[in-house]
Order: structure tokens, then C-alpha cells, then sequence
């Protein structure tokens, strides 16, 4: 299957989502992207290759890439060992915290407007311009615009909530 150009965009996307959930720095994110399309489309040029899952191979291509990066720093780190490391893992109770401020922001953003949520979401988590999305929602930029400010002062504002009250735990 030959792709055209319009394909990539999309390609794009779902590659940095899904190594979103392995590679934190989005630099590297971007870097494995590139290089997974770079080597389908020398893999796809070979004469008699028919690729049949582009997601699929694509996906595997930038896991492998993934691997490979983490296996080349892993043996390059020497950390010397000491009673006077931190544990870089946070304590249980701070654990408890961010999941109850992540349930918190869920639930502030399942509570906006359908419209505002969708130009929240298309603009912030899958982050597009505000003319794609003005013209995929039908809408004009500047009512993206105002959208995101108010989603963004609606977060502001439970964020404010949960500060004045001491975290999202209650003592």
C-alpha cells in the first residue's frame, strides 16, 4: 500500500501518542517519530514490499527505536551508589494526591460545554492550530480562542479551590 501525503499527518499523531506513554521527553518523541517514517518509506521503496498495516509496522518501527535508545544511554549511566541517593519514587501519599487532582481535572473538563471540551481537547491534547479546529467544529478562531481561555480558567479556577482547601486531600 503506497501512501500519500495526506496519510502522514495522522501517522504523526498516533506515533507521538503512543510513545507518549514511553518517552517523556518530546524532543526524543519527536526524533523516534521521524526516524519510523523515514525507515518505512525506505522499506516500503524496495522493490515486491507491499505493507499491509502502516499503523501497525510504524508502531513496531518506533518501538524497536525506543528499545534501542534506552539500551544505548542505559549502558552508558554509571550511577555510583551511596546511603545518600533520594528514592526518585514519590511516597504513597503524594501517589494519593495526584490521582485525586488528575480525577479532579477530569472531572472539571467532563463538566465544560461539549463545544468548549472539543476545542480544549483538538487544541491542547492533540494540538492542532486554532484554524484547523475552527474550521473542523464550523466555528471562527477567535471563538477557539475564547473557548481556550475559558477552559483554561475553569482548570485556574478548580486548581484555586483545591490550594485554599490544602491539596487534594482533605486533612
Amino acid at each position: 500500500m503506497r501512501l500519500d501525503n495526506s496519510d502522514w499527518g495522522g501517522h504523526r499523531v498516533d506515533l507521538l501518542r503512543y510513545l507518549g506513554r514511553r518517552v517523556d521527553d518530546a524532543a526524543l518523541r519527536e526524533d523516534i517519530v521521524q526516524e519510523a517514517i523515514v525507515r518505512l518509506l525506505v522499506y516500503e521503496a524496495k522493490p515486491g514490499i507491499v505493507i499491509s498495516n502502516v499503523t501497525g509496522l510504524l508502531r513496531r518501527i518506533s518501538l524497536d527505536l525506543t528499545r534501542d535508545h534506552f539500551r544505548r544511554i542505559g549502558r552508558n549511566r554509571v550511577v555510583e551508589l551511596s546511603d545518600d541517593l533520594p528514592c526518585q519514587q514519590s511516597g504513597i501519599q503524594e501517589r494519593l494526591e495526584q490521582r485525586q487532582l488528575v480525577a479532579i481535572i477530569i472531572d472539571v473538563v467532563k463538566a465544560m460545554p461539549r463545544l468548549r471540551r472539543e476545542v480544549f481537547f483538538r487544541r491542547r491534547v492533540e494540538e492542532q492550530s486554532a484554524k484547523e479546529v475552527a474550521q473542523a467544529l464550523g466555528i471562527s478562531p477567535g471563538a477557539v480562542d475564547a473557548h481556550i481561555a475559558r477552559a483554561v480558567l475553569d482548570l485556574h479556577l478548580a486548581i484555586e479551590k483545591i490550594e485554599k482547601r490544602g491539596g487534594p486531600v482533605r486533612g
